[in-house]
């Protein structure tokens, strides 16, 4: 069996430290950061009564304990799934971090399925022609895009998509989807309309989606052109493809089933990383330059309203989001590599 039981626990309690370990720190720094959560919770009061209002929302947001039973009680909520209600939006903080964290990783998935086939075409085209002029440029492209910043890239392909009349700023073109009755389901746009048969919107999403995708998937496009060509590339050196050679086996097969095979599990484990790290650029691009839905417009409301709950929750989000993909692409590399035991 590749994955031990004793990999699992070890992991599990890891991954319950760190998550402690997050909460613990995000919830001091955002405390003692500036900006009262206590008058935000309470609308802002002026007058006579401003200073009940504000303490009256201390004591109903548990800001009156001492410092270390506010930290304890919100590591307990954290872990019962209670988070409480949000101070910006006035809704409980777990069923606004789902729907806006669909939106999010719906740009990802989409960046990925549509980048990573081609970033691994490339590199293995570019292994198969080993120091020749086209090997040289698609290392080149692939180190240019691997180090380009996705914000700047996102804002100059806005600009020219609005200036050349294509409408790309939002999630969803909100008149359509009122006038087809378009309802969420899952969160994920493009499956809601697929399975509500509503191709006008599917079609709305997808021309929206595009544009970020394609600029979330810049990092990832770059670091799969250079690792597959560098796996590949040592792959077609190693006695076992010398052999099917000598053997006449046909190149595609050798190419495809031998050669690449035995680059698929550093691939997937790296993949995996850049997967995590991307969720990063997907935060910065969906909301700062296409005003799209998702985790970035929760950050910004987050901190504009001083909404530790929210901010808190976001970090618990995204440090859970990297634990699980990093497990994961351990699991699958352990699942498809019989050398790799966990």
């Amino acid at each position: 069996m590749p994955v031990s039981l004793n990999y699992i626990v070890k992991r599990l309690f890891w991954s319950i430290l760190v998550l402690v370990g997050v909460v613990v720190f995000s919830y001091l720094v955002i405390i003692f950061s500036p900006g009262d959560p206590a008058t935000k919770w309470a609308g802002n009061p002026r007058g006579v009564n401003a200073t009940l209002a504000i303490e009256a929302a201390r004591r109903e947001l548990g800001l009156d304990k001492p410092l270390h039973i506010q930290v304890f009680d919100f590591i307990i909520k954290v872990f019962t799934g209670n988070l409480g209600t949000s101070i910006a939006y006035k809704q409980p903080v777990f069923t606004i971090l789902y729907s806006n964290l669909a939106a999010t990783l719906e740009l990802l998935f989409c960046s990925y399925v549509i980048i990573l086939p081609i970033g691994i075409f490339l590199g293995v085209y570019s292994a198969l022609h080993r120091d020749e002029l086209i090997d040289d440029l698609l290392q080149t492209f692939g180190t240019v895009m691997a180090n380009t910043p996705a914000f700047w890239l996102a804002a100059i392909v806005f600009l020219l998509l609005v200036s050349s009349g294509h409408p790309v700023y939002g999630r969803i073109d909100t008149r359509l989807a009122l006038e087809t009755g378009f309802q969420p389901i899952t969160g994920f746009y493009l499956l809601d309309s697929l399975l509500q048969g509503n191709i006008i919107i599917f079609i709305d999403v997808l021309i929206k989606l595009i544009p970020p995708a394609l600029i979330v998937g810049v990092y990832p496009l770059g670091l799969s052109i250079r690792l597959s060509r560098t796996l590949m590339a040592e792959s077609l050196t190693e006695d076992f493809v010398r052999a099917a050679v000598a053997w006449g086996v046909r190149k595609r097969r050798i190419i495809w089933r031998y050669a690449f095979r035995a680059s698929i599990p550093p691939l997937v484990q790296v993949s995996g990383l850049a997967f995590a790290y991307s969720l990063i650029d997907a935060m910065v691009v969906e909301y700062a330059v296409f005003g799209r839905e998702g985790l970035g417009r929760l950050l910004v409301d987050a901190l504009n309203y001083s909404d530790f709950k929210l901010a808190i929750g976001l970090l618990i989000v995204v440090t859970v989001f990297y634990l699980v993909i990093n497990t994961l692409a351990d699991v699958i590399q352990a699942l498809i590599d019989p050398r790799v035991r966990l």
